[in-house]
């Protein structure tokens, strides 16, 4: 019988290649390349990827491709020809095929239904008759790289205090609360669409460069970019986070602010982040 450390160890580089996927999906990747991330031999690592995932490594790096078209389906002007590209499908055809396959739709019909519903929801700060769309962003950041200890969930119905007290358990001992709290949130999830629920949720703190190999069990490392950030400011409630959201989107559709296809990061300035009156910061990554 395998020791649970063993398993753990198992686990996380598994682990290790999901991220690798996430982080390499718009490049020429496969099977192989995939299971050498993992340092595990490529004969086990489909079965054990698909045993603990729930699906193969190439349908979630399928899965990956697709979902980072749909953030620039909605908030680029980019053709879907250069979309299929620029996310790493070798041709268009193919990836309309897997768009069709796992959304019902065409890319082209996602970005008419999903813009056409953007424009509906009217924000206070769109002036239709002057078509001025007001800079709602408070800055841009310029910001070094640095690691965070990440504890992901992929429940449908995310329990936010359960992820921050696990977070907590595990990050209490790494000596990362003895100044100021700071805790970073993403959602891995792509654009929003109506009564869709959040599956991936990624909550964290930022760690010591020194200790990012020393995670304890189920943590993993993620490294904020290096860049220039834009930044607005979110105060008041959990609720309205979305309609904050929808005003930085308004604008960057419109802007010539060229937005990183890579997750929004959330900074929780109020402990515990979502309680009545929140004060969040988000960051947009800008490409270089």
């Amino acid at each position: 019988m395998k020791s649970k450390t063993s398993n753990n160890d198992t686990i996380q580089k598994l682990k290790k290649s999901r991220r690798f996927i996430e982080d390499h999906y718009s490049e020429s990747i496969g099977l192989e390349e995939i299971s050498n991330s993992a340092h595990l031999s490529l004969f086990h690592f489909h079965r054990m990827f698909k045993s603990y995932f729930e699906m193969t490594c190439i349908d979630y790096l399928i899965q990956v491709r697709l979902e980072k078209s749909l953030q620039l389906l909605v908030y680029s002007k980019k053709s879907i020809s250069e979309i299929s590209f620029e996310v790493g499908f070798p041709n268009t055809e193919t990836y309309i095929r897997n768009f069709k396959k796992l959304y019902k739709t065409t890319p082209g019909m996602y970005r008419k239904n999903t813009t056409d519903h953007f424009e509906n929801l009217k924000p206070l700060e769109l002036q239709r008759e002057k078509a001025v769309f007001q800079n709602p962003f408070q800055m841009i950041k310029n910001m070094d790289s640095f690691p965070i200890a990440i504890m992901r969930t992929d429940a449908k119905d995310k329990i936010f205090a359960k992820t921050l007290h696990r977070l907590l358990d595990k990050t209490i001992s790494l000596g990362v609360y003895n100044n100021e709290i700071c805790f970073y949130g993403r959602s891995l999830d792509p654009p929003k669409l109506p009564h869709s629920k959040l599956e991936r949720w990624e909550l964290g703190v930022k760690v010591p460069k020194e200790k990012r190999n020393k995670l304890p069990f189920p943590l993993e490392v993620v490294t904020w970019k290096k860049g220039r950030y834009l930044v607005i400011n979110h105060r008041g409630t959990a609720k309205e986070l979305e309609a904050t959201y929808m005003k930085a989107y308004q604008y960057i559709i419109h802007s010539p602010f060229p937005i990183a296809n890579d997750p929004c990061w959330e900074v929780y300035k109020k402990i515990p982040p979502f309680h009545q009156n929140t004060e969040i910061d988000i960051f947009f990554r800008l490409e270089e």
